[in-house]
């Protein structure tokens, strides 16, 4: 029953709809380029700035891009999911015209960050090269390094993603314990360090590893930090 549908079942649904389309548009390996896909889907080539650019959610920010190919990549990769969206919604046992509550976030967000990041090959891809973003982004380089880093909350291991921006905390998830906008001593150790080298550093500290990686972009100061705990330590 559609009322008893759980994020999971939303995401694997979009997982396999993904991998079927880049079955059919022969892609074997990142990165996905999205919009050689939306031209091999026949869409329109303003199409993805139209449908990219529709109003998100407050809850389904875009990510931020640091270039303007990155953004092109976006749009598109969105507007692919608007162009999946009546599909994806009838397997998932929708009326056309039925409310449907996507647990705050679009139907071609969600469709557009696993199209650009695709949970087949990420799940393999993060774990092997340690979780390390600025390797991950060499490998997924059409995706902006926020949308691979969060990303990482869709895999098993437990952690905290941070984006600091001028020294604020700007965005902050888990995918496994409550989190505040307020960071851990290690955190800010590894914080400081970021910022101070301009480089990647790790930090260990009591039950905390802080992994943190400085982003250059548009002049401003922003870093990301993945943070995992010890809940025994």
């Amino acid at each position: 029953m559609v009322e008893d549908l759980s994020r999971d079942d939303v995401v694997r649904c979009i997982d396999r709809a993904v991998e079927k389309l880049l079955i059919q548009a022969d892609v074997e390996g990142p990165p996905v380029d999205a919009v050689a896909l939306a031209r091999h889907l026949g869409l329109p080539p303003d199409e993805g700035s139209r449908r990219g650019r529709k109003r998100s959610s407050g809850n389904d920010p875009a990510p931020h891009a640091a270039t303007t190919e990155e953004q092109k990549q976006w749009e598109a990769a969105r507007a692919i999911g608007e162009h999946l969206k009546p599909a994806l919604l009838d397997h998932l046992g929708f009326a056309p015209d039925e409310k449907r509550p996507m647990m705050g976030e679009s139907l071609s967000g969600l469709v557009a960050r696993r199209l650009l990041v695709p949970s087949a090959w990420f799940s393999a891809d993060a774990p092997s090269c340690g979780s390390d973003l600025l390797r991950l982004k060499e490998r997924y380089r059409t995706a902006a390094h926020e949308m691979i880093a969060f990303r990482l909350l869709d895999l098993p291991e437990p952690c905290i993603i941070t984006v600091v921006q001028d020294d604020k905390v700007h965005r902050r998830r888990s995918n496994a314990w409550p989190v505040k906008k307020r960071l851990e001593p290690a955190e800010m150790e590894c914080l400081r360090a970021v910022t101070r080298d301009g480089k990647p550093h790790a930090v260990r500290s009591g039950a905390w590893t802080v992994w943190g990686w400085p982003l250059w972009q548009s002049g401003r100061n922003r870093e990301v930090l993945r943070s995992v705990v010890d809940v025994n330590g």
